[in-house]
């Protein structure tokens, strides 16, 4: 994932924590950091689901799949090396020993039988923005049929290891929270797509703070990268297209308060023609129209009251 100070690995990886704690944080327990021993290693986020909370986790998306077990998630903002692997198996490992270890000492403690292996089983996710070839290569990789594009399973229930190519995943809503934790040359592109979203969308309230956030600490810098200064300059462009979309909605309502308090008929074909109007100026034409109109013809061409436009 990203360093941060000395870069962590790059700035990202700051962003992709929070992105992942604040999606993940209602339906399970949620850690970042998470140090995992016997050596000093730190998992970039654990999650242990609630199973009363599956509702929470399928309003995630693929995040919320990803997590329907316990597991560790490690991000990359760039296709992850051999050692990068092996850095992120150990930590699997070693997380997955504890668990077993902590699982059987409760149950000794309860006088009961040992857990099953399946109940205290751990997943690993690799989520990262470029596509890793020399591990698809050599770990002999293979997409699963059960799984979106993008998204290579490794050792079966023996090692438990998933690897998510985000740059193959599809672009679409189901996977905007893990393209926007891949972040690199991703994350502009998934700014952008978290700009279409409505306003009250669930993925939405969770990335758009932490994205501003970001960019307020990314504009305190003079030294971001290419990768960086894009997603910076997206923000701007959905900030900008978003208060555009403020000002046609605004003049839309007048259009339409304007036609009601004189008494004409708007059939439902011309209010939604009214309220889908992005040009601003024909929204002003209109609203110069409906002052002195006596019927939605003369305010909007072809319309006609009762008749589809």
């Amino acid at each position: 994932m990203a360093r941060w100070p000395c870069r962590m690995r790059n700035r990202f990886d700051h962003l992709a924590k929070q992105i992942g704690q604040k999606a993940l944080g209602p339906s399970g327990t949620t850690v970042t950091q998470d140090a995992i021993n016997p050596e000093t290693q730190y998992a970039d986020l654990r999650y242990e689901p609630d199973p009363a909370r599956q509702g929470e986790r399928d309003r995630l998306g693929l995040l919320g799949r990803l997590a329907a077990c316990a597991c560790i998630i490690e991000v990359y903002s760039e296709a992850p090396q051999a050692e990068d692997f092996r850095a992120c198996l150990t930590k699997h490992l070693a997380a997955w020993q504890q668990r077993v270890r902590d699982a059987k000492s409760e149950s000794k403690k309860r006088n009961e039988p040992p857990p099953r292996e399946d109940a205290v089983a751990s997943s690993l996710w690799i989520i990262a923005a470029g596509a890793p070839a020399t591990l698809v290569t050599k770990l002999k990789l293979e997409r699963s049929p059960h799984w979106p594009t993008g998204i290579y399973l490794f050792g079966e229930d023996v090692l438990r290891v998933g690897i998510v190519v985000a740059s193959e995943l599809p672009r679409d809503r189901t996977t905007l929270l893990v393209r926007l934790m891949a972040a690199g040359p991703l994350l502009a592109p998934a700014v952008k797509d978290v700009a279409t979203l409505p306003p009250d969308a669930y993925e939405r309230t969770i990335a758009e703070p932490i994205l501003l956030q970001f960019q307020n600490m990314l504009g305190q810098d003079s030294s971001q990268d290419p990768d960086e200064q894009e997603f910076i300059m997206a923000m701007l462009k959905s900030r900008e297209e978003g208060k555009a979309e403020a000002r046609t909605e605004t003049q839309a309502n007048a259009v339409l308060t304007v036609l009601r308090v004189r008494g004409i008929a708007v059939p439902d074909a011309a209010r939604q023609r009214i309220v889908a109007e992005k040009d601003l100026e024909q929204l002003k034409r209109w609203l110069e129209k409906a002052v002195i109109a006596s019927s939605i013809a003369e305010v909007i061409e072809g319309a006609v009251a009762g008749e589809r436009i």
